[in-house]
């Protein structure tokens, strides 16, 4: 034997000695199959819409995985046609490609893209990613690759390998598996791509950044015509269709679902903590949100989450710029610099440059720089260059909001919206406590009616000072102090006076536990002022509490977590329907009904009527608090009830002036908004035109009353009032009843209304 013989042998003898080491497990244990065969992807969760719209997902790896018969045949093809043409031939390996690989890469040095690895050999790679080991790297990664997808070969059958491949390649953007880059690319599901969407997909496994369609349309455009071409090459589509879909343009329908986009991504970081804890109550640590691919399925309406969102920026939007012009060059916190200060203390670059020990003066000094920033804007984020100074103050004068849409029969919550970006502002404006101002006075009115008041008995508007709880001597916005109100005049004209004179009459206590029992959970101070509502209460505590009064008098909980199925479809969670409390009766809910269509009919929500053209029976209340810093709007009919918050983060931050900084300008908007859309929509119709119970004769004759009050303010009403009612009865019940029933003292509300009730039975 020869030299080169000799040399020959050698070279041969360290290559199988290498190899040996390499599958004895020297540079590492190679899985075996016992493991290969139970190979466990993370995969994402999903959380749908109660009609099923896919709203978001939770992930530490944004994958979803899908069986073989729900991927697209296009995309199986065009698969095998790029990666490994003679994929069904080999057994994991190929070896006329790893002589090309070992030709170009081992002896030319050529590590670009193209090496020849079987689909087996990248399904290798992307589940046991490869590691270094100095000059040696290179052999040992593809010798283990090969080893497994031989070992995969006889785990799996061939569709199980693409499969398995399909729902593990990385596709950039954070996109695992082909399902969630169809998502992600086209909007679909992975099992509707068409042959020239699969082709764009597959495409980007040889450079997924290089060739990202959003990125470089055309270069992906590029790629994708070469895969069409393989195709055409291996018989997977005709060269005439190949030659057509070349031909034509680039189509995406990008939809970017992650944690801060996507639908109701307030409402998904809310129901994760519910989800979580259902989890770990029934099946302690068997289940993992984040990568056990579980399906939850929610309360929200996709179609009405959409318009909300719209609502909310579309209004938002108009909002910001009249702030921007209200201040114009002055600063809203130029009487309390401790607001900007605060801020700038908890901002990073702060805490940063106290961690190195420097001044504030050094501190302000460095951040005072211009550096390129992206930063929220309306109508979308925007780069711009700014001081980090300057960026605090920025996002102090951005105005925000809380919106949500609940069922008051059932609880279920519709729409979700916590504020105006996820991705920048995470606090939920939907749980947040803010002072709600006049929203609360209906929690009053209602405890009024419970105590025997009706809503036509008038209270005189003058300015009392109550000596029993401190002097304390509330005041009407607009400074009038003259005549009287009825209840039902008081409540949709929102007067001060009136409110405190009832509160004063009904006591705190009642106040405070009927607000408990509608659904109040905040801790709420015993004293008379909360009645004008200067308690913090968050929105969804206030929706809950006005659903009582849809709902005809019985209380609701709120709700958005339908139920939970596993990767394979069993149902392990299902919501249990909640047992309704009777909060009041349903005269006092009725009564209310009528009282608060009356505040949007008349009082400060009529612009639903005269700007939004709202139709259908609405009942609603305005509210705006102390120097306009919190601007509310919760309105209702039987099938819905919905509310609005809107103002900054600070509440020191706010209009100057009532008529821009009220609720029925900040808030109301976005509510009127809201149901134009759902009115216009038929799809909604048992929503927009539902209506409350009838009123009985009683009651219209108490309405009817309270309208003769409330279009006589500047007089004192009782001799009036009472022949008006000693009418009404005589036509009713004939003279002589009708004296009975009105022989006791006007003072003497329960005793009047017991006889009224005997006399309509």
């Amino acid at each position: 034997m020869g030299l080169a013989g000799k040399l020959m042998g050698l070279v041969l003898t360290l290559v199988v000695l290498f190899l040996v080491a390499v599958y004895i497990g020297i540079f590492g244990p190679l899985p075996s199959h016992t493991e290969l065969s139970h190979i466990n992807n993370d995969v994402a969760s999903e959380v749908y819409s109660r009609d099923g719209v896919l709203m978001g997902k939770y992930y530490l790896q944004n994958r979803m995985s899908v069986e073989n018969k729900l991927i697209s045949p296009h995309a199986i093809n065009a698969l095998v046609a790029t990666e490994d043409s003679r994929f069904f031939e080999h057994n994991g390996y190929d070896p006329v490609s790893l002589a090309r690989v070992l030709f170009r890469t081992v002896i030319l040095g050529d590590k670009r893209q193209g090496g020849g690895s079987t689909i087996g050999q990248q399904l290798s790679k992307n589940l046991y990613p490869r590691q270094s080991y100095g000059v040696l790297s290179m052999a040992v990664n593809k010798s283990k690759e090969i080893f497994i997808a031989a070992r995969l070969e006889k785990v799996y059958t061939k569709e199980e390998i693409l499969i398995l491949y399909l729902n593990t390649v990385p596709f950039g953007e954070d996109v695992y598996g082909i399902e969630a880059a169809a998502q992600r690319f086209f909007s679909k599901p992975s099992a509707e791509l068409e042959e020239k969407e699969a082709a764009v997909l597959i495409g980007m496994l040889a450079a997924n950044t290089a060739y990202n369609p959003r990125l470089h349309p055309e270069r992906s455009k590029t790629r994708r015509n070469v895969v069409l071409g393989r195709m055409a090459e291996q018989g997977f589509v005709s060269h005439e269709i190949a030659d057509s879909l070349m031909a034509t343009a680039m189509e995406l329908k990008y939809r970017r679902i992650g944690h801060n986009n996507g639908l109701a991504p307030y409402f998904r970081s809310m129901l994760k903590k519910d989800v979580q804890q259902v989890l770990e109550e029934k099946y302690g640590q068997h289940y993992k949100l984040y990568t056990d691919g579980l399906k939850v399925y929610t309360s929200i309406d996709a179609g009405m989450q959409r318009y909300a969102e719209e609502a909310v920026q579309e209004h938002m939007a108009v909002l910001q710029k009249q702030f921007k012009d209200h201040w114009k060059d002055r600063q809203p916190w130029d009487k309390s610099p401790e607001v900007y200060e605060r801020e700038l203390r908890k901002s990073e670059p702060y805490k940063a440059g106290k961690a190195q020990g420097w001044s504030d003066q050094e501190i302000k000094e460095a951040m005072m720089q211009l550096k390129k920033m992206t930063v929220f804007a309306y109508p979308k984020e925007k780069e711009v260059h700014l001081s980090s100074l300057d960026s605090i103050a920025h996002y102090l004068k951005i105005l925000n909001t809380g919106f949500m849409v609940m069922d008051p029969r059932t609880g279920a919550v519709l729409s979700w919206i916590g504020g105006v970006s996820h991705k920048y502002f995470q606090y939920d404006h939907v749980t947040a406590r803010r002072q709600v101002g006049s929203t609360f006075k209906p929690i009053v009115y209602a405890a009024a009616l419970q105590e025997g008041m009706q809503p036509s008995d008038y209270i005189s508007n003058e300015r009392r000072v109550y000596q029993e709880y401190d002097n304390w001597s509330p005041g009407n916005a607009n400074g009038m102090y003259n005549g009287y109100y009825s209840l039902k005049g008081g409540l949709a004209y929102s007067v001060n006076t009136i409110t405190a004179a009832i509160m004063a009459k009904v006591g705190v206590d009642n106040v405070l536990n009927l607000a408990e029992e509608m659904g109040i959970e905040s801790r709420l101070p015993a004293v008379p002022s909360i009645s004008l509502g200067t308690g913090e209460i968050s929105l969804k505590e206030m929706l809950t509490a006005y659903a009582c009064f849809a709902n005809d008098g019985k209380s609701v909980e709120p709700y958005g977590l339908l139920r939970i199925e596993d990767a394979q479809g069993k149902v392990i969670y299902q919501r249990e329907e909640d047992i309704r409390l009777r909060v009041f009766d349903s005269e006092t809910a009725q009564l209310m009904n009528q009282m608060l269509c009356n505040v949007v009919d008349k009082g400060t929500g009529r612009t639903l009527r005269s700007v939004y053209g709202l139709k259908g029976q609405i009942a609603g209340k305005t509210g705006t608090t102390q120097n306009n810093a919190d601007g509310w709007f919760i309105a209702y009919n039987s099938h819905l009830v919905a509310g609005a918050w809107v103002g900054a983060e600070s509440p020191q931050v706010h209009f100057r002036t009532t008529t821009l900084g009220q609720g029925a300008h900040t808030a109301l908007p976005i509510y009127g908004r809201f149901m134009q859309k759902l009115q216009a929509d038929p799809h909604y119709d048992s929503y927009t035109k539902a209506s409350f119970k009838a009123l009985s004769l009683e009651h219209k004759e108490m309405m009817a009353a309270a309208d003769f009050v409330e279009k006589n303010p500047d007089k004192k009403m009782f001799g009036i009032l009472k022949s008006k009612e000693e009418k009404t009865f005589e036509l009713r019940f004939g003279k002589k009843d009708s004296a009975q029933a009105l022989e006791t003292k006007p003072e003497d509300k329960k005793e009047r209304r017991r006889l009224f009730r005997r006399k309509t039975k």
